[in-house]
């Protein structure tokens, strides 16, 4: 669900400015990583830290230049860019249990098992189906969305210029799914994977080698998935090592693949990260720990702690620093 990236030479991340505001901790990049002019730009915008306090959030998703958390009260929190109300309709929602962050919209999963969308629909990927009920999953990739039943179906709408859509609705025995840009995964009960959609790369084929599976996350050009034994399976383009680099990596919990690059929480709380790091997104601050989860979007991270509070770090802005949009 990544927009394309241009392939550059990694840099170490310098040292780090820190600044705590309210509940949320921003990690912005050093001077050596200063955020290339909006105008024009072949990168993301600097995200804000949101404006309003967060606190108490069970959740977190990442997109393109905007971003979700989830609160315990089943609220829930949007900031950065909002030029289709990407960020700000969140604050309308309530009674929701998932959340989900794509190119420029989003969806929800409310508590009766329905699914709420925002955002840009020109291809209908904000507008979930009405009669769509039932539903477990929901992920958001780039013009599209998939939603997981719990009697193990899929259902997916919005643009299906590479069968990303028609295809997974195809599908039975799943148990979760994962939308990208053009393609799209779904894991089996029986720990096999499904790819669908666009096979540049081998991004949606290479899944028929894969067994033993417990997670699934999509990127721009490839995938990643999380064994049993807390090892990473990578597959599809490679062009910043975030395919080869997988093979290092073990003691996995979580893992959350984007734009050339992945994130992934180990089990003693920490994280890791590779591939494109022109902003540190692939770089989390050494000081980072008690993770549960993270959200890779376009070029920033979000990382939720086990106490509720959230880091983001790789391409951001403090306050009184540049963009402050929110929702």
């Amino acid at each position: 669900m990544w927009p394309r990236t241009r392939k550059t030479r990694s840099r170490a991340v310098p040292r780090a400015m820190v600044a705590a505001v309210t509940m949320l901790t921003c990690v912005a990049p050093g001077p050596a990583f200063a955020a290339p002019s909006v105008q024009g730009s072949r990168y993301g915008l600097p995200m804000p830290i949101p404006l309003v306090r967060l606190s108490g959030i069970t959740a977190v998703s990442a997109g393109v230049d905007f971003a979700l958390a989830l609160r315990t009260d089943g609220t829930v929190v949007g900031w950065g860019k909002d030029d289709f109300g990407q960020a700000s309709f969140a604050r309308r929602l309530h009674g929701i249990t998932a959340i989900s962050a794509g190119l420029d919209f989003a969806v929800a999963l409310r508590t009766d098992g329905t699914v709420v969308g925002w955002g840009r629909d020109e291809f209908g990927q904000a507008s979930p189906p009405r009669w769509l009920t039932g539903v477990r999953g929901i992920s958001a990739g780039g013009d599209f969305a998939l939603a997981v039943r719990w009697d193990g179906t899929v259902v997916g709408w919005g643009g299906d210029e590479f069968r990303q859509v028609s295809s997974g609705n195809r599908l039975s025995g799943i148990t979760a799914v994962s939308a990208g840009g053009d393609f799209g995964l779904a894991l089996r009960t029986d720990g096999t994977v499904a790819g669908f959609g666009n096979d540049q790369f081998g991004k949606s084929s290479l899944t028929r080698r894969l067994f033993g599976i417990t997670q699934i996350s999509t990127g721009n050009n490839f995938a990643v998935a999380l064994r049993s034994d807390g090892t990473v399976a990578a597959w599809g383009g490679d062009e910043f090592r975030q395919v080869t680099s997988a093979r290092r990596v073990f003691g996995i919990r979580q893992v959350s693949a984007s734009a050339g690059f992945v994130n992934a929480v180990r089990w003693d709380g920490t994280v890791v990260g590779w591939g494109r790091d022109e902003f540190g997104q692939a770089s989390p601050p050494r000081w980072l720990h008690g993770v549960i989860e993270v959200s890779s979007g376009n070029d920033f991270v979000l990382a939720l702690r086990a106490d509720g509070t959230v880091v983001e770090y790789g391409h951001v802005v403090l306050p009184g620093h540049g963009r402050g949009d929110a929702g």
